[in-house]
């Protein structure tokens, strides 16, 4: 006995109409998945190298090392503090800026940090 075919057109094949389906689908959704991939990677200009090395030099002449636990053992007057931010080309603007910056940019933040350990370690390392 002959069976009815289970689809009209059974000569038909539906893969042209399904990948075609699928790529407009993948076109429509890979704009929104890139959305979430959230900013691209921050790099540090030349300010933030030199906050890095300013904020070094601040922690390590504040007494901050591994042997206090990070705390600040020493306090520095406004003269130190102006003269260190001279020394690397910063003004006070320039400074809240930054921290503005840093604290809606959280990558970029992490990268100073670890510019700023670097630093640290080198100097730590440096022959006296």
């Amino acid at each position: 006995m002959l069976q009815a075919p289970s689809t009209p057109y059974p000569n038909r094949q539906m893969k042209p109409s399904r990948s075609l389906r699928m790529v407009l689908a993948a076109l429509f959704l890979l704009p929104l998945l890139g959305g979430c991939q959230g900013k691209p990677s921050s790099t540090l200009d030349a300010d933030d190298v030199r906050f890095s090395e300013f904020y070094s030099e601040y922690l390590l002449t504040s007494g901050v090392s591994e042997d206090t636990g990070g705390a600040i053992t020493a306090d520095l007057d406004s003269a130190t503090l102006a003269s260190m931010l001279e020394r690397h080309s910063l003004s006070m603007e320039k400074l809240k800026a930054k921290s503005d910056l840093y604290r809606t940019d959280p990558e970029r933040w992490q990268k100073v940090l670890v510019r700023v350990r670097e630093n640290i370690r080198k100097k730590a390392d440096a022959p006296k």
